[in-house]
C-alpha cells in the first residue's frame, strides 16, 4: 500500500504518522510507503534532534519516502549518499528512508511517479542563508533538465507527480509574493518550470504540499491534491478525493500603499 501526505516540519507534525493517530501504519509492512510531499524536516540540525527523528522513523515498519520542501537543511540533505532507488536515483538517508530526487521517475509498487521538490520561501527576507534558509529550494538548470530528460524517456507519461510548490497556474500560485532576487543565476523559477510540464505530461493524479491545507484543483480534466493534515491511501483515491473540497483561489494581498 502507498499513503501520500504534505508537510511533516518534524515535531511539528509528524504526529499525523505516528501509529498512535495514523491507526492504517499498525497494519503496514516493509512492503508498504508512505510518501511525504516535502517539508520533511528530519534533516534539519544535523545532530540529535536529525538522529532522534530519523530513528523512530527507521523503526516504523514502513518504507518513508520524501521529496524536499523549501524548509530542508540542505546543506546537511546533500551530504547523504545517492543510490540507484526503483528505477531513477535517491538519497539513502536510512534502510528504509529515501529521499527522492528532482526529476527522477520511479517505479513504486508497480506505479510511475514523477518527483520534482523545492519551493518558494515567502518568508525568505526573514531567514539567514545556510542557517535556516537556502538557494537550494529551488532547482538549478541541470535538475530541470533531468526532469525532462526522463520525462522524455518515459514519453511523457507517468502515473502520478510528486511536488512541493504547484505549478504557476494553479489558483494557489500567487497566494505569496515570489522574487529571483533573492537567488543566484543558476537558480529556476520552479512555477514556471512545472508549468510548462502540466500541459504536456500525461499522469492521473498530481500531489502537493507546501500550502498547509487540504484541497483539489482539477486542470484539463486531472486532479491536483494539495495535501496537509490527511493521509491519503492511493489505492483509495477515488472515494478520498470525494472527501477534499475544490480549492478557493487566495485573496490577492494587499501592497504597502494598499495598507
Amino acid at each position: 500500500m502507498i499513503y501520500i501526505t504534505g508537510d511533516i516540519h518534524r515535531e511539528q507534525d509528524i504526529h499525523k504518522i505516528n501509529p498512535r493517530e495514523f491507526e492504517a501504519g499498525n497494519h503496514l509492512t516493509p512492503d508498504d510507503y508512505v510518501i511525504i510531499c516535502g517539508d520533511f524536516g528530519c534533516i534539519w540540525d544535523g545532530g540529535s534532534g536529525d538522529r532522534f527523528w530519523l530513528n523512530w522513523l527507521e523503526s516504523l515498519p514502513w518504507n518513508t519516502l520524501f521529496i524536499d520542501g523549501n524548509h530542508e537543511n540542505f546543506d546537511v540533505l546533500n551530504t547523504y549518499p545517492i543510490v540507484d532507488y526503483k528505477g531513477g536515483k535517491a538519497r539513502q538517508i536510512r534502510s528504509n528512508i529515501f529521499h527522492l530526487l528532482r526529476g527522477e521517475v520511479y517505479d513504486i509498487g508497480g506505479r510511475s511517479f514523477f518527483t520534482f521538490g523545492g519551493a518558494f520561501s515567502h518568508d525568505v527576507q526573514y531567514r539567514t542563508e545556510h542557517l535556516n534558509w537556502w538557494q537550494d529550494e529551488l532547482p538549478t538548470k541541470e535538475e530541470c533538465e533531468n526532469g525532462y530528460r526522463n520525462l522524455n524517456a518515459c514519453n511523457w507519461k507517468v502515473d502520478y507527480v510528486l511536488t512541493h510548490d504547484v505549478y504557476e497556474s494553479h489558483p494557489m500560485a500567487g497566494k505569496y509574493e515570489k522574487s529571483m532576487d533573492h537567488y543566484d543565476a543558476s537558480r529556476q523559477d520552479i512555477q514556471k518550470y512545472l508549468d510548462d510540464i502540466v500541459d504536456r505530461l500525461d499522469y492521473r493524479t498530481w500531489f502537493t504540499g507546501h500550502y498547509h491545507g487540504d484541497w483539489i484543483h482539477t486542470k484539463n480534466n486531472r486532479p491536483c491534491v494539495t495535501l496537509f493534515e490527511r493521509v491519503v491511501l492511493l489505492e483509495d483515491l477515488e472515494n478520498e478525493l470525494k472527501t477534499i473540497g475544490e480549492v478557493q483561489p487566495p485573496k490577492p494581498q494587499k501592497t504597502d500603499e494598499e495598507l
